[in-house]
């Protein structure tokens, strides 16, 4: 406030009002003044009216005393003297004296001098003649005529007496009227400066206030149109001025903040359209074989969304990733177009290639297409960790420029391309891994089981053959024949183990699963109760050491089944700071692991797998009897890349060869 007045002092609204209202205060202290001036002015008026009233009535008295002739005369003498001097001592009296001006020439100072120097100089003289006229006579007489030089001067002593009563009044009335008037110019005068003060109020006060309310709340619904007619230098002006100023700035800001939602709306907008495009070309690509109907497919949605004039997909390696050669290259290339109906197709020659493949994202071909109404091409490397496997050329019309999100976009899906590229070469080659994987598994099975199994049978035959040949006893050559007959058993039962393996590993892709079939298929074969407990996490087996932990466990099994007589039996897996563990508990007969049967090969088998694994297998005694075994060896799942690649150089080495 202190800084606001010294710039807008006389149109300040606080001034305006504080003066009215000062004026207003004026007024009735100027009212309240004037009235108790005249009030006691007009003090003691009363008093003297009465008091001269009563000099009159005195008058009276003193006139019906004497004129009372029945009443003795000495008495009349007395009472007349009495009244005599009380007419005096009322003439003289300060409720009337004081009331007399002091200053000479006044009419009512003039009227009560007249009254007492008629008083002193006549009526006086009168009033002791006829006294001493009465003490004449004797006393108790009665007389027969009253004293008339009293009786005949009291009237015009009386008039003088209502004149100066007379004079009383209209001073009295005088000031009574002069307070009125003052009391009626002041109330005027009053009104005045309210009605003033009303319409400064209304004028600069209510009115403003109510186009601000109204342009607040136009501001509040969003109309900054609204502008307030009051602006000055007065305090509702200045706001009022700040109001409109306020306005005009969060009206610029609006249409700013409108603009830059529109921006981000079209952001959004770009992004949604890229990530939708992103996300079909995605999932087309991972779920649609690599295929030139898939390309076409792809490239149409890539040309459709964009609004592109032609989208090409030229490829290094048709054969192999799926598009048919095209048939106008003879370099074994394939160009996948995607164009509008009516379109000609791309003028692409291998001697363009080194040119689209050096190319950068979103940089021009150094070639034009020979036609007014097109732009340069522009080519986007297919490539998956600098790995190229062609390009992708955009064609564009002559007035259609490129915006860098479509440049940025159209380079993602490029790489995307590439990596479904990669992921399918990928794909392949790990194919072919698992096929000679399987293989090497199945050979390296039927190398540890049954190929021992026929070696011992071969020995057997061999045996055989030279005893019949040298007419062995009937008993040797039937206790041979035995041995021949079990090991063909045995053959045969790892046989069919093997297949059963390499079913579960073929259908289940997983080792928990083959585990709960093994367990569910020997509980079927005996009454034994088995139980497992599989705490290893997925895939930290590789497909090797699946295979051997699972005969080890069907082998172990079937011990269970075959020699232990165990009624219950519980297999345990785990992984711990040793590697892997699997143990088989069961409360059978026992075993002694150094007392192996004569052509029992189970346990050999175990041992050289286990020994294949890196560990070593336990055969020992239960912690509550039965036979407990234990199998222990160190994961080697963990295999680096290095290696991958080196496996899939040797595949491709073999194809070449």
């Amino acid at each position: 406030m202190s800084s606001l007045l010294p710039r807008s002092f006389h149109r300040s609204i606080l001034l305006s009002v504080g003066l009215l209202m000062t004026l207003v205060v004026v007024l009735a202290i100027l009212s309240m003044l004037i009235g108790g001036s005249v009030g006691r002015a007009t003090e003691g008026f009363a008093a003297a009216v009465n008091q001269a009233g009563s000099l009159r009535m005195q008058s009276y008295r003193i006139g019906m005393a004497l004129a009372d002739a029945r009443a003795p005369a000495d008495l009349s003498a007395d009472r007349v003297a009495a009244l005599a001097e009380e007419l005096e001592q009322r003439l003289a009296s300060p409720r009337l004296a004081d009331i007399i001006p002091r200053r000479a020439g006044e009419e009512i100072r003039d009227a009560y001098e007249g009254i007492r120097a008629d008083w002193n100089e006549r009526m006086r003289p009168l009033v002791s003649a006829d006294i001493a006229r009465l003490r004449v006579l004797d006393p108790g007489t009665s007389r027969d005529a009253p004293a008339m030089s009293y009786l005949a001067a009291v009237d015009g002593f009386v008039e003088q007496i209502d004149v100066l009563v007379g004079e009383l009044e209209r001073i009295t009335e005088a000031r009574l009227a002069m307070l009125r008037v003052v009391q009626a110019v002041a109330l005027v005068l009053t009104v005045i400066v309210v009605l003033v003060t009303m319409v400064l109020v209304i004028g600069r006060v209510i009115q403003p206030l109510a186009e601000l309310l109204e342009c607040a709340d136009g501001s509040r619904r969003g109309d900054f149109t609204r502008r307030t007619r009051f602006t000055g230098s007065d305090e509702l002006g200045r706001l009022g001025d700040a109001m409109n100023r306020m306005a005009a700035d969060l009206s610029q800001l609006y249409t700013d903040l409108e603009g830059r939602v529109a921006e981000k709306t079209r952001d959004l907008e770009r992004s949604n359209q890229t990530l939708e495009l992103l996300y079909g070309v995605g999932q087309v690509l991972h779920e649609s074989p690599i295929s030139t109907p898939m390309f076409e497919r792809v490239l149409q949605e890539i040309r459709v969304k964009l609004r592109l004039r032609a989208v090409t997909l030229c490829l290094d390696e048709a054969p192999d990733l799926g598009p048919d050669p095209d048939p106008h290259r003879k370099d074994g290339r394939s160009c996948v177009t995607a164009r509008a109906e009516g379109e000609q197709r791309f003028a692409c020659s291998s001697d363009g290639c080194p040119v689209c493949r050096e190319a950068e994202p979103y940089h021009p071909l150094l070639r034009t297409l020979g036609r007014g109404d097109r732009r340069p091409p522009v080519s986007f490397v297919v490539a998956e960790q600098d790995r190229p496997f062609g390009v992708l050329i955009v064609e564009l019309d002559r007035e259609q420029s490129l915006p860098p999100w479509q440049g940025r976009l159209l380079a993602s899906l490029a790489t995307l391309i590439g990596t479904a590229l990669s992921l399918h070469r990928r794909q392949r080659d790990g194919r072919r891994l698992a096929l000679f994987e399987e293989r090497g598994v199945i050979a390296r099975e039927l190398h540890d089981s049954l190929a021992q199994s026929l070696s011992y049978l071969k020995i057997q035959a061999s045996r055989l053959d030279a005893l019949l040949g040298a007419g062995a006893q009937p008993e040797r050559t039937r206790a041979v024949l035995a041995e021949l007959r079990e090991g063909v058993n045995n053959a045969y039962r790892q046989l069919r183990e093997l297949l059963t393996t390499f079913r579960l590993k073929m259908d289940d892709r997983g080792l928990n699963a083959a585990l709960e079939a093994t367990v569910a298929e020997y509980r079927a074969r005996a009454t034994t109760e088995i139980c497992l407990d599989n705490r290893l996490p997925a895939l930290l087996l590789g497909p090797n050491e699946e295979i051997h932990v699972l005969q080890i466990v069907r082998e172990a099994l079937s011990n269970v089944i075959r020699h232990a007589g165990a009624a219950h039996a519980l297999l345990r897996l785990a992984a711990g700071g040793a590697g892997i563990r699997v143990t088989l508990d069961d409360d059978g007969r026992g075993i002694d692991p150094h007392a192996v049967p004569r052509g029992h090969y189970g346990l050999s088998i175990m041992r050289e797998r286990a020994a294949g694994l890196g560990g070593d297998i336990e055969i020992v005694p239960g912690p509550h009897g039965g036979t407990r075994v234990r199998l222990t060896f160190p994961s080697r799942r963990a295999r680096d890349s290095d290696t991958e690649v080196s496996d899939a150089g040797a595949i491709e080495a073999v194809q070449t060869s």
